[in-house]
This record gives C-alpha cells, structure tokens and sequence, in this order.
C-alpha cells in the first residue's frame, strides 16, 4: 500500500513540471513580447514602403529646355546649278476665269533630280503654302496650288525653286522662276515684280516624331540684298515654352534657321522683309504669318513610295 502511493505521488510530480515551467518562463518561445520604451507611442499607421520612399525623395524629372532659333550652316550650291522656268502659263497670260480653276501650270526644270521623298520644286501661288512638287514632268493643277481658296479674277503670281530633301531652297542664279498671270480680263498691275520680295517657304504644316525635333526656317529673296545695319528678314516665333517670343534678325540670305526643343503645341511663325530703320518694306508678300503644329508622339505621315520601291517613304509636305 505505501509502494502504491509513492508511485502516484512521483508521477503527480512529473506532471506538474511542465507547468512549472510555463509559469516561471522556462519556455522563452511562448513569452509576450516586451513593453515599448518609455516615452514611445505605438502607431496604427503602417511604414511606408520602400517604394513610396523612393518615390517621395527622388526629384522631380528637370524641365525641358526651352525652344531656340538658331542659324544653321550654310549648304553648298550644287554643280551644275539648277534652273527653273514656267512653260504654262506665259508672263502677263489671260486665263478664262470658267476654266481656271483646271488650267495646267508647266515646268522646265533642269540640273535638279527630284524624286519622292527626296529632292524636289516649291511651287507657290499667291503666297498660298507650297506645294512640294516630286515629278516636274507631270502637269499640276492652279486649284491644287490655293488651299481650297476660289480663284478670283484679277492678277495672280506664280513662284518655282528647287528644294533639297531637308526642304531648305538653293538659293542660286535661275533656280527662282516668277511671274504674273491674270484671271478673266487683264487689269491695271498691281503687284510690281520688280521691288523687294519676301517669299515664305518654311515652317509650314504639322511636325510628328522626329520631324519635330529640327524644324527649319527657311524663305526666298528677290530684287533685295540683306547685309548688316541695311535690309534684313525679322524673324518673330511664338508658342509654347516661350516666355515672350523668340527672335533673329536674318541679315545675310543663305544659311536657314532652325527651330529646337519644340514642345507639343501650336507655333507661329512670321517673316517679315525690313529696312535699315526697322521698318517693313512695302509688298504684298513682304510679311507672312504661318501656323505649325508639333506632336514629338505622333507617327510620321507616310508618302507613296517610288517607282519600284516596296515601302513608303516618311511624308514631306
């Protein structure tokens, strides 16, 4: 009997030892976690991630550099030299105004190889945009050269020069063809061809991708020399980025000017012919205002490719 209740107090013992050890912390695995310092308030406000972090110290990206009017090189002139002439119509020619609108205006072109996308003629009328003209063989209608405007009677003047693929006009002897013809019955002239003429060529139109990234300035002269202190073409550009306007005072006719760092938006541009006194020479093309539109994301138009070729060219307008 005393054998027995030695062997039930031992057990009772190895049973209560766990206990004991829970209750005097010999399992360090189950204690709670230790009180916060003093003075500290826990927050209910989870951390910022790594990433929100990153996020709140990184500057901002910098701000774009604003747009520039530069002068750009001078090109070579082309050897031979090209020349332009007007086969149709005939200088001081009377056009029936019932068929204007259809009649042929014809071209002699020579030393200048145009082709799509690639070398070309600026053919103007009225001081209308120019159309790019890629085959001078072919025939172009006077409608297609007036934006959709009605041909009016009266006096009209037609103007012809070679263009490089980058659209910047060779400026030399007989590459400028230019007349005046009349609509319905002739008239008393009133455009005098032979004063200072000021001939918008570029900017013009919409720049998409990479197009928007060099636009070049560019205009034709006639009966007028530019120099230093004496006639001179004001350049004026306005858009966005711009804090007032850009500004260049072109007082030598060759190189053409460009515009950089364009931003998305709408510019105007303006030529306008000067004297020395700053003031504008008189003429009905000597001050053009013209609007251009930039879009760095948007595709280029793409063109008809060549004869023979398999793939469209980027668009030239």
């Amino acid at each position: 009997m005393k054998a027995t209740s030695r062997v039930l107090a031992l057990a009772a013992l190895l049973c209560a030892a766990p206990l004991a050890q829970i209750a005097c912390g010999g399992n360090e695995s189950n204690l709670p976690p230790p009180p916060p310092p003093p003075g500290t308030v826990a927050s209910a406000t989870p951390s910022a991630t790594a990433s929100e972090t990153a996020t709140a110290t990184t500057p901002p990206p910098p701000a774009p550099p604003p747009p520039a009017l530069v002068l750009g090189a001078e090109s070579e002139a082309p050897s031979p030299l090209p020349t332009v002439k007007f086969v149709s119509p005939a200088s001081g020619q009377v056009v029936p105004a019932k068929t204007a609108a259809d009649f042929l205006v014809k071209l002699d072109v020579k030393n200048w190889q145009t082709a799509m996308g690639s070398q070309h003629v600026h053919l103007i009328m009225d001081n209308h945009p120019y159309k790019p003209i890629y085959d001078t063989k072919k025939p172009v209608k006077l409608s297609e050269l007036m934006g959709g405007d009605p041909i009016n009677e009266g006096e009209h003047v037609l103007v012809a020069f070679p263009s490089r693929a980058n659209h910047e006009s060779v400026k030399t002897k007989g590459a400028l063809a230019i007349l005046s013809f009349w609509v319905g019955k002739k008239g008393k002239p009133t455009i005098d061809l032979k004063k200072p003429m000021l001939i918008y060529s570029r900017p013009k139109g919409e720049y998409k991708g990479m197009q928007a990234s060099h636009v070049i300035v560019d205009f034709y002269l006639d009966n007028v020399t530019l120099a230093p202190g004496k006639d001179h073409v004001a350049i004026t550009v306005l858009g966005p980025g711009i804090a007032d306007k850009l500004e260049a005072k072109a007082d030598k006719w060759g190189p053409p000017y460009f515009l950089d760092n364009l931003q998305d938006g709408t510019y105007t541009v303006k030529t306008e012919l000067m004297g020395a006194d700053d003031k504008l020479i008189p003429g009905a093309w000597n001050s053009t205002t013209r609007t251009i539109h930039i879009d760095h994301e948007a595709q280029p138009d793409a063109m008809p490719a060549p004869a023979g070729s398999a793939s469209a060219a980027p668009a030239h307008k």
